[in-house]
């Protein structure tokens, strides 16, 4: 990827678009993620425009983050050749609990940040512009349904494999958010009850703790801190590789055994909580994003082969799972399609 492009630049704009830019709606996307944050703007298609990325740090003050992504999103603007009167509106995603008829981050676990007042944050720097708040992965449930594979089912569960495990339930094509904005949490469904790993919730054998990419790096490290002399011990040797998901990834697909076996574990963790969802709720689909997502081929045939047992019907067998039509920026266009209508 040139520099250009890691900076965000979507692409390189002609002198007439940059000329009829202005008139352009577009719609924000700020996508708080647990170590990165996307802002950017998307067209009312769904296809986004521009962006950039900077990392989210855990020991920042939250409203000095927003001010980050304020001044990202300016500069958004500025490459477009528009102005803050060209926005629709400002989707906010948040990682955790979130009261989107207040506009707040109630707690996000991962990052430590409680009550974060955001819509207000936000319209104190543009009051005329609407700004909705909500969890991060609701949020990429709901972009899926405008304009990713969601479209073509009335019902689906999203999932997002990433640092942690969210998921987002959408039945007859409304995002159901729960009585206390909880539903969808399949991310702390129990799936080892008897040597549960501890969970940042509080609980043991929650599926995050057994298969998000934390998980599945943390056992890589594992197994090399045990196995000295084991291939993937020798695979990241002296340091030479960086440990994390991706890697690992790459370590299986080049025939590392424990690499192949961390992911096809993952893969039965996930079908676990899979089946348990599609017994509930009768999803037309699973739908899965995140990081995690890109390395799907290496667990999906445990998922299937978990499911294929733990389901109770014919049907229910032939359910599809399947990675997210939006890509890597579900996320973001989630986040631009809650003020999108």
């Amino acid at each position: 990827m040139s520099d250009r492009a890691q900076l965000g630049y979507a692409k390189t704009m002609s002198a007439a678009e940059q000329k009829t830019s202005e008139y352009t709606p577009y719609a924000a996307g700020i996508d708080i993620g647990g170590t990165k944050t996307l802002v950017g703007l998307a067209d009312r298609a769904g296809n986004v425009k521009i962006h950039r990325q900077f990392p989210t740090n855990p020991e920042s003050d939250p409203e000095a983050h927003l001010l980050k992504a304020v001044e990202a999103l300016n500069l958004c603007l500025g490459a477009l050749g528009a102005d803050i009167k060209s926005l629709i509106g400002i989707g906010v995603n948040v990682p955790g609990l979130a009261d989107p008829s207040a506009g707040k981050l109630v707690f996000a676990p991962f990052l430590g940040w409680r009550n974060v007042n955001v819509r207000s944050f936000l319209q104190e720097k543009w009051p005329e512009i609407p700004v909705e708040v909500a969890n991060d992965v609701n949020a990429c449930a709901g972009g899926e349904q405008k304009f990713g594979k969601g479209k073509y089912y009335d019902s689906f569960l999203w999932v997002t494999i990433s640092t942690g495990i969210g998921g987002g339930l959408v039945i007859n094509n409304e995002v159901v958010a729960g009585e206390h904005q909880l539903a969808g949490e399949i991310g702390h469904v129990m799936v080892d009850w008897d040597k549960g790993l501890p969970c940042g919730c509080g609980n043991n054998g929650c599926l995050e703790a057994h298969a998000s990419g934390t998980a599945i790096t943390r056992a890589a490290a594992t197994v090399i801190r045990n196995e000295p002399e084991s291939s993937l011990a020798r695979f990241f040797k002296n340091g030479q590789r960086e440990l994390s998901a991706e890697s690992l990834a790459n370590a299986a697909r080049q025939g590392v055994p424990e690499a192949i076996d961390i992911y096809e574990q993952a893969g039965t963790y996930l079908g676990r909580a899979f089946s348990y969802c599609i017994n509930i709720f009768n999803p037309g689909a699973i739908i899965i994003g995140g990081g995690v997502s890109l390395s799907f081929d290496l667990y999906e045939s445990a998922i299937r082969r978990i499911v294929t047992e733990g389901v109770i019907d014919d049907c229910n067998k032939t359910i599809p799972i399947i990675t997210t039509g939006l890509g890597y920026q579900a996320a973001l266009v989630g986040a631009a399609s809650l003020v999108m209508g």
